[in-house]
């Protein structure tokens, strides 16, 4: 019996489906990963029992060693190879859902990626599966003060479950695995790293404060008529900007103190960190109410 066995050497012209679905702004536990690891295992283990139904028996095998060839196959050409990254490059591979509970799991976690492709390549000459799944989970974080310019864009992320498969009851019962086990455990501020976020706050926001502090601050340190009137204008483009480069700083803070995923087994230690933000948060935001009821009372 040779590796050939499930390659298939007269393939007529097929379709496929195929999609990437993103995983972002998801917190998830070991638990949650494992469940819908095993949910994958079995959608792809049931492929696997139809693509051995069709092999031919090899002559020179008797009954007996057919069967244990299959039963073989099965279970090394059709599972979900594993691996765990630590954030310091440290490596766990594995082949079973007992990976999860392993003690020799890195932490913190910063990515895990499980796929068919491996195990089936193996057992065919390096062929593909005809269906395919990946699942690459990203719990990275960006820069604490991240000096990428295009600070418009989404905060990277790479996290994403990837099916290509010629049948289509394979695809759907991945799909709905994934967003019952996955896609469904939002965190509350994912809005934080989607595309435009940071030009949204800064019109709506940022801008519109900073406008108003430093006409107010200017007055309160220039005032009209002064000796030093002439210096009004260039302290408010100056406050201006400043306030501009915190907000940039703020953002990048935020997006760090709140990453895109979050893994509870992490224990992330930004705790401390959020609360300063909501903490300044609450205090500009009292600043500033106090201002205008200051000016609207009199």
């Amino acid at each position: 019996m040779t590796e050939n066995t499930l390659v298939t050497t007269d393939r007529k012209p097929v379709g496929w489906y195929e999609e990437v679905i993103p995983v972002r702004g998801c917190r998830l536990s070991l638990e949650n990963i494992k469940d819908v690891y095993r949910d994958l295992h079995a959608i792809n283990r049931k492929f696997g029992e139809q693509v051995i139904s069709t092999l031919q028996r090899e002559p020179d095998l008797t009954d007996e060693e057919w069967e244990e060839r299959k039963a073989f196959l099965l279970d090394d050409a059709f599972c979900l190879t594993i691996t765990v990254n630590g954030l310091r490059d440290q490596q766990l591979y594995g082949e079973t859902a007992a990976l999860f509970d392993d003690p020799n799991l890195p932490k913190p976690i910063k990515s895990i990626y499980f796929t068919n492709a491996n195990s089936f390549k193996r057992n065919a000459s390096g062929n593909e599966p005809r269906n395919r799944i990946s699942v690459f989970l990203d719990f990275g974080k960006p820069e604490v003060f991240d000096p990428n310019p295009l600070v418009s864009a989404a905060t990277p992320n790479e996290g994403n479950v990837t099916v290509n498969a010629e049948d289509i009851t394979f695809f759907n019962a991945v799909q709905k695995a994934v967003e019952k086990k996955v896609t469904t455990h939002k965190t509350w501020y994912g809005a934080i790293h989607r595309n435009f976020a940071y030009d949204i706050g800064m019109w709506l926001i940022a801008l519109p404060v900073s406008l108003y502090f430093s006409a107010f601050y200017m007055d309160q340190i220039i005032p009209t008529g002064g000796k030093f009137e002439v210096f009004r204008w260039p302290l408010f483009i100056y406050f201006v900007g400043l306030s501009l480069i915190l907000y940039r700083a703020l953002t990048a803070y935020a997006k760090w103190a709140f990453p895109v995923n979050v893994l509870d087994e992490n224990k992330d230690r930004a705790l401390k960190h959020r609360l300063a933000l909501g903490g300044f948060a609450s205090w500009l935001f009292y600043m500033f109410a106090s201002t205008v009821y200051g000016i609207i009372v009199g």
